[in-house]
């Protein structure tokens, strides 16, 4: 087993924790650009589902944001949903709503990435 570990064994563990690095780093990547906004943008449509049928769009609106208040303060919303409240920005413009929030992807060696995201949703429509 220490032979592993010396001479040319070596220079291999040194290239599968570098690979096993860089795996870990795109996952996290993966996650932080493709798989955390899809979530969110799920989560604003299945409130949304909830009060599409609303009538007139004003009173859609006031109940799609008891509706969603009620959501991010459960247990069941995401994390990235749970911290949008500290976030500047969330709410209405027009009749898009905004959901803000920050994430970044930290790896010891590697400059930190800090990015900020907006999802919107139309209550003015099902997309």
């Amino acid at each position: 087993m220490s032979g592993f570990f010396s001479g040319r064994s070596g220079f291999f563990t040194f290239l599968l924790v570098i690979l096993v690095m860089i795996v870990s780093v795109a996952i996290k990547f993966v996650n932080v650009y493709s798989l955390k906004p899809a979530t969110v943008s799920g989560e604003l449509n299945d409130i949304f589902s909830m009060v599409e049928n609303v009538r007139p769009l004003g009173l859609r609106k006031a109940e799609f944001l008891m509706e969603w208040s009620k959501y991010r303060d459960s247990d069941e919303c995401s994390d990235a949903v749970s911290e949008s409240r500290m976030h500047e920005g969330n709410g209405f413009v027009g009749d898009e709503y905004i959901v803000c929030y920050s994430d970044s992807i930290e790896f010891p060696g590697i400059p930190t990435f800090r990015c900020h995201f907006h999802i919107e949703k139309s209550m003015s429509s099902g997309r």
